[in-house]
């Protein structure tokens, strides 16, 4: 009866939590836009299809612009597309539904390819007169560096020319409008981008719309024009917090409702990012990518527009896997005895994993997009899942966990129960490191994957708890504890405190490093000397590469008039290299060779190239490298 009544308590608990949830994170007033949205970003791509082809041509649907477009003619009177490579369909089925258009020519680093956006852009043009607003020649050009002012100006102008009667502007994040006021005497109007959550200081909810009002007074101000078209502007529904500036289905619908009521107030000219969610942003923009849209990647309403708008809409399959996992993991008490006191604490944790387990599947649900992403998330699982189980078991059996030494664990000198644990607490340790190391040198698109994480550091202050001291790590382990220390405080200043799930991840490494820190410190930092030495130098090495080279604006202005120099050719390809994960390979190949001959020297050159992966943007792949070549190293060397 007893084991009966604390289930009953768990199950009810659980119900109780995700009724409050989704009722708590649900947009309740129905405060309705009671007109048509000026325009939207559109896109003409399924949830499995994308723009960023091998063959680079691009092969749109008919039927799904058709339905697309009849779709949206309920919702907006026009549409602002990007391209005109391959989306030549498009003017027509706008015209069929009564949409006019803002067509955009897409501009790059590749001068002949662009040639024939602005090429097709004009033959466009000139056949559907009728259906065009405006074009705009290139978004975003001078924010990706892809090339020069003056570049950008002798586009526009070819495209002034040869369409007289067209009204032509240019797309950017606002700043650089401000930073460059000669493409104003170019263009016939001025056309912004004010997006607060991506901004280097993010708005939350509270704030966005008073900054992107304060933001277009300043740049009319300042620009001495009121013709201004804010081109984009949104708010992601799903992602990673950035500072305090939360991604979420109500604070979407939040924006773009009160957005929406105050440009008719003020009579400003807008275009809302996006009309649905586009999967294949994930490449470039990490999860947040593929959440802007008004309708989901399915072209389902997400409710941006009007009625109630729940953060957790599926809460009841929430609810109903966590309750799956609380009656599964009781299956752990079958035919035990049990203390009243063990049999609390069991319910307790049992509840209380159930639920982050269920948080972090979810977040896994919305946050993997390839292979590689999914392989990491069922290594994180089965870790995890294998805690929540031991955690369990240790607590029926009401025993503490015995220390074991981590070498003996590895070289299989000692097994069972507690070997088990200690290997779990290693891999953590490794995955932890991982996380920190992508979070630190290139997180700006990347998840905080607190749920799961907060199952093993729950589990191993717990079931460690009068044990710490008896842990013996070596060299390895004490750099690995020096890397999660250093990183977690890189991670506070790059999200400063505002951010509330880069606050619960930190606090999450910095159990890790205590731990690590209170088994290694009969390790000396002399010890380590040389090594971090050799750390400290490729990492600067490989920091004067991306800043002094890679992202140096003097060079990035030559490229954009003198493509052809050797600089340039050299900056281009390695700009290629990284972006095909080229480092983060090469690095991995390097490794594999010194791992099988044990040779110092390859695996030195292994460290560097993983260091080089993991600053210029081949963070995961370089970080799981370098950690792996990191033991290896030491190994050798002991």
């Amino acid at each position: 009866m007893k084991k009966i009544s604390a289930l009953s308590l768990s199950i009810l608990t659980i119900v109780i939590f995700w009724l409050l949830a989704g009722e708590f994170f649900t947009l309740k007033e129905s405060n309705e836009l009671s007109s048509k949205l000026q325009c939207v970003s559109y896109a003409p791509f399924s949830k499995d299809e994308s723009p960023l082809t091998s063959s680079g041509v691009i092969v749109v649907s008919e039927e799904l612009v058709r339905n697309d477009l009849a779709l949206l003619a309920k919702y907006t009177t026009c549409i602002r597309t990007y391209s005109t490579l391959g989306l030549e369909i498009v003017p027509k089925i706008a015209r069929e539904n009564g949409l006019m258009m803002y067509m955009g020519a897409w501009v790059s680093s590749d001068k002949i390819n662009t040639q024939k956006e602005i090429n097709k852009l004009i033959e466009l043009v000139k056949a559907n007169q009728d259906v065009v607003k405006a074009v705009i020649v290139g978004n975003e050009v001078l924010l990706r560096g892809d090339t020069s002012e003056n570049q950008l100006v002798s586009y526009i102008k070819q495209v002034k020319e040869a369409l007289p009667n067209t009204k032509v502007t240019y797309a950017d994040v606002w700043e650089f409008w401000v930073k460059h006021p000669k493409l104003k005497e170019v263009t016939d109007f001025v056309t912004i981008h004010i997006l607060p959550y991506w901004e280097d200081e993010p708005k939350n909810i509270k704030k966005s719309i008073g900054h992107l009002a304060d933001v277009r007074g300043e740049v009319e101000a300042l620009l001495g024009d009121k013709n201004i078209l804010i081109g984009e502007t949104g708010w992601p529904s799903e992602g990673r917090m950035r500072e305090d500036a939360h991604p979420s289905k109500i604070n979407q619908a939040i924006f773009i409702r009160e957005f929406v009521k105050l440009a008719d107030k003020n009579s400003w000219d807008y275009n809302i990012i996006e009309a649905f969610d586009q999967p294949w942003k994930r490449v470039s923009e990490g999860a947040v990518g593929s959440f802007w849209g008004l309708f989901d990647k399915d072209r389902v309403d997400k409710g941006v527009l009007s009625s109630e708008v729940s953060n957790f809409s599926n809460y009841k399959i929430l609810m109903f896997g966590s309750i799956t996992l609380v009656l599964l993991f009781s299956l752990v008490l079958r035919n035990k005895e049990i203390s009243r006191k063990n049999l609390i604490l069991f319910y307790l944790f049992n509840t209380i994993f159930a639920i982050l387990f269920t948080l972090g599947l979810e977040q896994y649900r919305v946050t993997i997009r390839d292979i590689w992403e999914f392989t990491w998330a069922t290594l994180v699982i089965c870790v995890h899942l294998s805690l929540y189980y031991l955690s369990l078991a240790y607590i029926s059996h009401d025993r503490a966990a015995y220390v074991v030494g981590v070498k003996d664990v590895l070289a299989q000198k000692t097994r069972g129960v507690d070997a088990f644990l200690m290997l779990l607490f290693y891999i953590s340790s490794v995955l932890v490191a991982i996380l920190n190391l992508s979070l630190a040198f290139d997180g700006r698109y990347r998840n905080f994957e607190v749920y799961m994480f907060a199952i093993s550091i729950i589990s191993f202050v717990f079931l460690y708890r009068k044990a710490y001291t008896k842990f013996i790590f070596g060299r390895f382990e004490k750099i690995l504890f020096i890397i999660i220390l250093l990183t977690s405080i890189s991670i506070f200043i790059n999200e400063t405190y505002l951010n509330i799930f880069s606050n619960i991840w930190i606090l999450i490494s910095l159990g890790y490093a205590y731990v690590l820190y209170i088994g290694s410190k009969k390790v000396s930092y002399s010890e380590l000397k040389k090594v971090i030495v050799f750390i400290v130098l490729s990492l600067a090495l490989f920091w004067a590469l991306k800043y002094g080279f890679l992202r140096n604006n003097a060079l990035i202005l030559e490229c954009g008039n003198k493509s052809s120099s050797l600089l340039c050719g050299i900056r281009d390809s390695l700009g290629l290299y990284i972006y095909l994960g080229y480092f983060g390979i090469g690095a991995l190949i390097v490794a594999l060779v010194g791992y099988f001959t044990n040779d110092k020297v390859v695996l030195f050159l292994a460290l560097i190239v993983s260091i080089g992966a993991i600053v210029l943007g081949n963070t995961t792949l370089g970080a799981i490298v370098f950690l792996a070549t990191l033991y290896k190293s030491i190994e050798v060397d002991s």
